[in-house]
């Protein structure tokens, strides 16, 4: 049997072909533009991450290591009550963790690569690098692949203020930090265009325009307090300072999201403080195990 359309006809098919593609094709920049229009965020880097699912979370930052399940990323993207949400992969680029899974090839005989220093900061188990580093730079590259092939939306870049540690020894420290993370930018949108990159503290290097342009938001931790560690109120000028230079960053454009670890009637005042400066706040416990409610 022969089959005949009318002109009418074919151009009807052609338009919803169009809309279509027009609805449901998503925006070249998409988790770039979602990461600076977001209002609330979570950060869960262990424990059950399920938790997340009843939260209301734009933005999820949270460990492949641990979920190591591309199944539970793409249910992470999508919210209970429905929307979208981002998911956005851990990964520390100033730090060596001696549980990571590079650990068993490079250190666990041990072996020490010129990478690596046993220089602490804060946690046991966890190692400053000489991030400029040709065999460390190779690691965090093969992570960042990890990241997209699961399906991330974005990565988390932690320890970019390992400069400050290892200034004594590099006088370049702080540009080979900036350097690097603009390199972690090219090459994750060489892959993936609107792949968003957010880093975690280190709000000195935004004096350079070149580091701003690379990202599109930073988080803060222990803004107003905690940041000794020891859950008190931060000083004054602590606290102007980082404000003034995260305060800059977001007149550029850029998102900036605030994590304090702190509950009850404290968390409650400090939240309004962030709100008023139009950052956004996140809650938990300083170990990232789960949900504060």
């Amino acid at each position: 049997m022969q089959m005949r359309f009318s002109l009418s006809k074919l151009l009807c098919v052609a338009t919803t072909a169009a809309v279509s593609m027009l609805l449901f094709s998503p925006p070249a920049n998409a988790s770039r533009s979602l990461i600076k229009s977001a209002s609330s965020w979570t950060y869960q880097l262990k424990g059950n991450v399920g938790e997340i699912h009843g939260t209301s979370a734009d933005v999820a930052v949270v460990d492949w290591d641990h979920i190591n399940n591309r199944a539970t990323i793409d249910k992470l993207k999508q919210k209970s009550g429905g929307g979208r949400r981002l998911v956005i992969g851990y990964l520390a680029i100033g730090e060596a963790e001696n549980w990571r899974s590079y650990w068993k090839n490079c250190c666990a005989n041990g072996s020490r690569p010129s990478w690596l220093t046993s220089k602490t900061q804060g946690w046991a188990g966890n190692y400053a690098t000489r991030y400029w580093d040709a065999g460390w730079k190779s690691i965090v590259m093969s992570r960042l692949n990890q990241l997209i092939d699961a399906g991330f939306d974005g990565v988390y870049l932690d320890r970019a203020d390992t400069w400050e540690t290892m200034r004594g020894e590099n006088s370049n420290a702080r540009g080979a930090m900036i350097q690097l993370v603009k390199d972690v930018a090219a090459a994750a949108r060489s892959r993936k265009a609107d792949f968003a990159i957010m880093v975690q503290n280190a709000e000195e290097l935004l004096t350079d325009s070149s580091y701003v342009a690379a990202i599109d938001a930073l988080a803060k931790e222990d803004l107003y307090h905690g940041i000794n560690h020891a859950g008190g109120r931060n000083s004054s000028g602590d606290v102007s300072h980082s404000v003034s230079l995260l305060k800059g960053l977001k007149a550029r454009g850029k998102a900036i999201y605030v994590i304090e670890y702190l509950s009850g009637s404290t968390a409650d005042k400090v939240r309004s403080e962030i709100r008023a400066q139009g950052f956004i706040p996140f809650f938990g416990p300083r170990d990232l195990g789960r949900q504060i409610h």
